[in-house]
């Protein structure tokens, strides 16, 4: 956006920060200051660095921001936002003012903001998820399901396009505040929206970030907070009407209840449920519903019902557009090399280790250099297979190796469990190795 027609806040902001002598990673730290985060992760001022940029360019609001921007400056919020001119798109609300009247947004917005800062503080601390906070954010989707907004449509499909390319590639817990933030607006936006077809928009977006947060409170070790999200995600979804949509949510809620080693039956009920939603038509909720449960049926012993369910899957996999198949990097995508992962899971699992090692390596050969995660589940998948040919010091070594790599995650912390249960004897899970192996397990 150019300077000619940026707000005369975007301007503002980002002509204080200078003034100051401060880069986008020192702003982000003045702002968490500001609310009362003194300690933010470098995950936590990465994330919040990118969404000073979007607000600077003028592409995106500070609302929940807005007073900690005037704290960090020093500046009244009236003063760095001023009201400004109505136009066709503010219809209601100037450009760059942040309405605070009860009415505007249900006279919760402050209590709101405050949960939002409480859950991101929660996190960066590494501490227990407050559920409360959670609930709070969540509570405005969950309120807006009956009510209505004007906003810019384009504006939540860039953002949710944004996050479905970055959600299996930035570290583990990094787009929570991100992710918050926008659902709260999410949830400001669908309880004023008047149109139709843009609210149906307002809701695939909602639904889908909502879905991301869950994925991200799962990998965080906040079962219960991911599980709280995947239900939400799920009533919006079936909100909007769109049928691909509410299918994908299904399926993406069964495969992290899958990894994340939940009751057997309770999967199967998530996955019955993604199934009948799915229909026949091969779609990414299908092929990831029938993902899972060949993984499922591969975890329960039962090697020839996961081979069929991978039989079926490479059968709908073929059958996926182009455009799917070619996407390597969003959950919107459901190209070969997820096939190849699935097979990889199975096999290893199963103690198939000729067919697993040579599913791990194609998988290897297709992966873009930005799924690291995904490498390193691989080459946890590897290690399992070692085990099974009784390469117990190999397998360990290579295990304690992926696990020390990244952050831990829920696909790491399955498949580290899977590496331990498949340890041949007490000897063996006495090693030092295996005893580190359980602790980098238990960590979240």
């Amino acid at each position: 956006m150019s300077e000619d027609f940026r707000p005369p806040w975007a301007v503002t902001l980002e002509a204080e920060r200078t003034a100051r002598g401060w880069g986008k990673w020192d702003m982000a730290r003045q702002l968490y200051a500001a609310v009362g985060i003194t300690n933010p992760t470098t995950a936590q001022v990465k994330s919040l660095a990118r969404q000073i940029t979007r607000w600077e360019s003028g592409r995106h609001f500070p609302a929940n921001w807005a007073d900690a921007y005037g704290t960090a400056f020093g500046i009244e919020p009236d003063v760095l936002f001023p009201p400004q001119p109505m136009t066709k798109k503010s219809q209601g609300v100037p450009i760059g003012r942040v309405d605070r009247s009860p009415s505007a947004d249900g006279g919760d917005d402050a209590v709101k903001r405050r949960a939002l800062f409480e859950l991101v503080t929660a996190l960066g601390a590494g501490a227990a998820l407050p559920t409360e906070a959670l609930s709070t954010i969540l509570s405005g989707l969950d309120e807006a399901l009956a009510e209505r907004a004007d906003v810019d449509i384009s504006h939540w499909q860039d953002s949710t396009w944004e996050y479905s390319r970055v959600i299996w590639v930035e570290p583990t817990g990094a787009l929570v505040a991100d992710l918050a933030t926008d659902i709260l607006a999410l949830g400001r936006a669908l309880r004023k929206e008047t149109r139709w077809l843009a609210r149906q928009e307002l809701l695939r977006s909602s639904a889908e970030i909502t879905a991301y947060m869950a994925q991200e409170l799962s990998d965080m070790g906040h079962i219960r907070g991911a599980r709280r999200c995947f239900q939400t995600a799920i009533r919006v979804a079936d909100e909007s009407q769109d049928r691909g949509l509410a299918t994908w949510v299904r399926a993406y809620h069964a495969a992290r209840a899958a990894w994340e080693g939940r009751d057997p039956a309770a999967v199967g009920r998530l996955l019955d449920d993604a199934l009948e939603s799915a229909g026949s038509t091969p779609s990414v909720g299908l092929a990831t519903t029938l993902q899972t449960r060949a993984e499922v049926l591969a975890d329960q012993g039962d090697a020839d019902g996961a081979e069929k369910a991978l039989a079926e899957l490479r059968r709908v996999h073929i059958a996926l557009p182009d455009q799917i198949t070619v996407d390597h990097i969003s959950p919107r995508g459901w190209p070969e090399d997820y096939l190849r992962f699935s097979e990889s899971f199975v096999y290893s699992v199963l103690g198939d280790s000729v067919r697993a090692k040579a599913s791990i390596d194609h998988a290897l050969r297709l992966l873009p250099p930005e799924r690291s995660g995904t490498r390193v589940n691989l080459r946890l998948m590897h290690a399992l297979s070692l085990v099974h040919e009784r390469e117990t010091s190999d397998a360990l070594e290579s295990a304690v190796e992926n696990m020390r790599s990244l952050p831990n995650s829920t696909a790491r912390r399955r498949i580290g469990n899977e590496i331990i249960k498949a340890l041949p004897d007490e000897r063996a899970r006495a090693l030092p190795a295996a005893r580190e192996l359980r602790t980098l397990v238990a960590g979240v």
